[in-house]
């Protein structure tokens, strides 16, 4: 998705670039006024403006050979919706809108009327740095938007961005829309003025595939229900919903000639002496229209509906924390890293004042936008922390606190881990504080010696993928031979023996469980696809063939089109919670036991 963002005299920056990440959540982190809702603003107006051209230019005029054919499309201030400003000058830095004559003689293209310009480069799939530049003029209170730089060509795909300001406003009621309206809606920041239209979306969308998944018949099989609710996006949903807000949505459906306004009621969730979770009954709780709902509610309903929508590229979430709670701060986090963990081409930008969220989150994905990078250091968190008025430094205290640490590389490290520990029965030590970053071990070792300055008694584990490295540089315990450590050191350093610990997940059974599809199927895929033929369990010791010590377990998860979590709508964490005391690998057992020999048996 989108790499790089360049901004010509767009509110505060009159000459300013941005390199992001190209899929994933990214973190936009910073004081007030350091440009995080001007950055997300730019790329909502941008969006609007495609879509404005779309509408009245067709396709074709964004397509390299049509630059700079024909005029730009004009609208009055009234028409213009993506963001709310005083006036329109205010879009332009310093509310300066026309060039100085010094100015024109300088200017770049043949568009010196046109100097506001908003320029995206992004990836899809195959198609690699496409860009679209579009350009805006305002004479005598009249906008005129146009194409001013492309390399499109016919048939490439040209991104769906759809910004969310902070809690949009939901309808007391809402008409049945068209595609086309839902479209302009969202094209204008206007979520919330259709959030019912995209829940019924839903609904349509999941009757499809439960009838796809019956087939005809009356009743799914257990397999089944598993494929349904990983296939269905309103499950999704619902699944979000039961478990954050203990609430459901109840959809009434819709008739064209009968019904003018679509009903979605809110009903109450319990969780029944066993633990299950239930729906209350109407005798008890009579469903109310979701509008009732606090502010955190109907703002997670929009970021969600949105998200599980099919259609989304990008999503712009502008201080989606303001209404909620610290605890379903981070709760927002986990789910947003977990959505694009499921569909891996996504990518979400999040502007932000929240503690929780920077505190929680790796550092690869908070951008500050002070120094307009990624943050590589917890001192830069430190910074960032500060400059949001908050003196709290979240590793720091825990590790005072606890005295110990866990590298990894990132936080799907620690979910595994712990899940994995539950089901062999070597739990993962509490009062851990885990510290995601890709650094080398010797430069975690550095890391850790600076910290134990300031925290006498200080023990730490440093885990790394294999990657690239020889196989032969893993001694016995997973020891990491490169580096020499006394015996006695209060740090070890870890390697896994195999490429990354996706490699220790690729258990025929435990996939088929959590797919829906039976055994024998998903190992004719994995061999037929990625040329390997595995066991059900498979391999769970420690010195297994070459080839399951060479191969790459996070690209036959996500690879494009043909990895399982592509194919078989499952994704590592759904397979680890399958698997099998027996079916844990002997590498992770030992990790977790040399982890409990250093923090608990001390």
């Amino acid at each position: 998705m989108i790499k790089s963002i360049e901004l010509t005299r767009f509110k505060k920056y009159k000459d300013e670039s941005f390199k992001l990440n190209s899929e994933g959540v990214s973190l936009l982190v910073g004081g007030n006024n350091a440009g995080k809702s001007t950055l997300i603003y730019a790329l909502a107006v941008w969006e609007f403006c495609k879509m404005i051209l779309l509408h009245e230019k067709g396709r074709s005029s964004f397509n390299h050979d049509e630059v700079g054919s024909g005029e730009g499309f004009g609208m009055s201030a009234e028409e213009f919706l993506p963001i709310a400003v005083p006036t329109l000058n205010h879009l332009w830095t310093n509310l300066k809108t026309q060039l100085s004559p010094a100015e024109k003689q300088k200017w770049r293209d043949n568009y010196p009327g046109y100097i506001m310009r908003i320029k995206c480069t992004w990836d899809y799939g195959e198609q690699r740095d496409r860009c679209l530049e579009i350009g805006l003029s305002l004479v005598n209170d009249r906008l005129f938007i146009r194409v001013t730089e492309s390399n499109l060509i016919a048939g490439d795909h040209i991104l769906n961005i759809v910004y969310l300001p902070t809690f949009a406003g939901v309808l007391p009621k809402e008409n049945k829309a068209t595609r086309a309206e839902r479209r302009a809606y969202l094209g204008r920041g206007m979520a919330g003025s259709i959030i019912r239209n995209m829940i019924y979306d839903l609904y349509i969308e999941d009757i499809k595939i439960r009838k796809e998944i019956l087939n005809g018949k009356t009743r799914m099989t257990e397999n089944q229900k598993v494929q349904y609710s990983k296939r269905s996006p309103l499950q999704k949903l619902q699944d979000n919903l039961r478990n954050t807000f203990y609430s459901e949505l109840d959809i009434e459906p819709f008739s064209e000639d009968f019904h003018t306004i679509i009903k979605v009621n809110e009903r109450k969730v319990v969780r029944n002496s066993i633990g299950e979770l239930e729906t209350l009954p109407k005798s008890k709780y009579t469903p109310r229209d979701i509008i009732t709902q606090g502010s955190g509610y109907l703002q997670w309903l929009s970021i969600f509906c949105i998200l599980y929508s099919s259609n989304v590229d990008v999503l712009l979430l502008d201080e989606p924390d303001a209404h909620l709670h610290a605890s379903l701060q981070s709760e927002l986090l986990d789910r947003l890293l977990d959505a694009v963990t499921e569909d891996n081409k996504m990518q979400i930008l999040v502007s932000t004042h929240s503690v929780e969220m920077i505190k929680q989150a790796s550092l690869n994905i908070v951008f500050s936008m002070e120094s307009k990078k990624y943050l590589k250091e917890e001192t830069s968190r430190v910074a960032v922390l500060k400059g949001i008025g908050s003196e709290y430094f979240p590793k720091l205290d825990l590790l005072k606190q606890y005295k110990r640490l866990i590298f990894v590389e990132n936080e799907s490290d620690r979910k595994i881990l712990s899940i994995l520990g539950v089901k062999c029965g070597i739990t993962m030590p509490d009062n851990v504080v885990y510290w995601a970053n890709t650094d080398s071990h010797a430069d975690r070792r550095r890391m850790f010696e600076e910290l134990r300055k300031i925290i006498p008694g200080l023990k730490c584990v440093s885990l790394r993928d294999r990657d690239m490295d020889n196989p032969d540089v893993i001694g016995d315990g997973l020891e990491y031979k490169a580096i020499s450590l006394a015996a006695d050191s209060p740090i070890i350093l870890l390697e896994w023996r195999r490429k990354n610990i996706e490699s220790y997940l690729l258990c025929p059974r435990a996939i088929a469980e959590a797919s829906g599809h039976s055994v024998d199927e998903v190992k004719q895929y994995i061999q037929q696809k990625f040329a390997l033929a595995i066991d059900d369990d498979g391999y769970v010791e420690a010195f297994p063939p070459e080839t399951i010590i060479t191969l790459d377990g996070k690209h036959i998860y996500t690879k494009e089109s043909v990895g399982l979590e592509h194919v078989y709508h499952c994704n590592k964490y759904d397979v680890a919670q399958r698997v099998n005391s027996n079916e844990v690998c002997a590498d992770i057992k030992t990790f977790i036991t040399r982890v409990r020999d250093l923090f608990v048996n001390e």
